[in-house]
This record gives structure tokens, sequence and C-alpha cells, in this order.
């Protein structure tokens, strides 16, 4: 009757993102320098938060990278 379209397989893509990792990093290098500057203790909090959240970010890549590999 009619040619059926052909089926398009979708392969997802990796989360892994070099422009996020230069993210983090600049993030924690801006925030090192507010705390060097500023002295403020509270800011101080936030050098382990983005290494926290980097880390998490990380892992879920590495488990979606095991999770998808053939």
């Amino acid at each position: 009757m009619s040619d059926q379209e052909p089926v398009i397989e979708l392969t997802p893509k990796n989360p892994f993102s070099w422009k996020i990792v230069a993210l983090f990093v600049a993030a924690w290098i801006v925030v090192f320098a507010l705390v060097y500057e500023l002295k403020a203790p509270t800011i101080r909090l936030l050098l382990p938060a983005i290494g926290f959240v980097f880390l998490v970010y990380l892992a879920i890549c590495t488990l979606y990278l095991l999770k998808n590999r053939k």
C-alpha cells in the first residue's frame, strides 16, 4: 500500500560536558577569590558545596556512561 517511513533509532547523548566542568572550576575560583578578599566565613561554606555538587555531577555522568555502555 504505502511505504512506511524508516525507524529512527535515537542514541542518548553523553551528559558529560567540558563546559560544565569549566563552569564548576570557574565558580570555585570566584568563590575562593571572594573568600580571600572579603574574609567572610559564610561565603567559605560555598566552597565545599560547589565541590559536592561537582562530585554528584561526575558520579551521575559515570553511572549513566556505565549503564549505556555496550
